[in-house]
């Protein structure tokens, strides 16, 4: 899976088990990927080492059918809209009327 970062969401600390949770979203030419991962670490752990964990479960996380995961597609480029220019010189000086009586 090729991708081109990967971004921890909202960092939870689960006392009962110990472990650090949080989603990790993976940007992919395909479109965006979060993933559930957690690391075992206690509450003072380095947040580099967390990080580390996090996103290495969360890559591996990508390969296992049964692990909670959502994928949004990325969505394809929106038109460039451009104003449409008058066909004859009639129709440009219609516009203008319309305008001027807008007014």
């Amino acid at each position: 899976m090729a991708q081109s970062h990967a971004q921890i969401g909202n960092l939870t600390y689960n006392a009962a088990t110990a472990q650090h949770e949080a989603l990790v979203t993976f940007h992919t030419a395909g479109g965006r990927v979060r993933v559930a991962a957690s690391a075992d670490a206690p509450l003072d752990a380095d947040p580099e080492v967390v990080r580390r964990q996090l996103i290495s479960d969360a890559m591996l996380g990508c390969r296992e059918p049964d692990r909670l995961r959502s994928r949004l597609k990325a969505s394809p480029p929106e038109p460039v809209l451009r104003a449409a220019r008058p066909s004859t010189s009639l129709a440009g000086a219609m516009d203008w009327l319309r305008r001027l009586h807008a007014a």
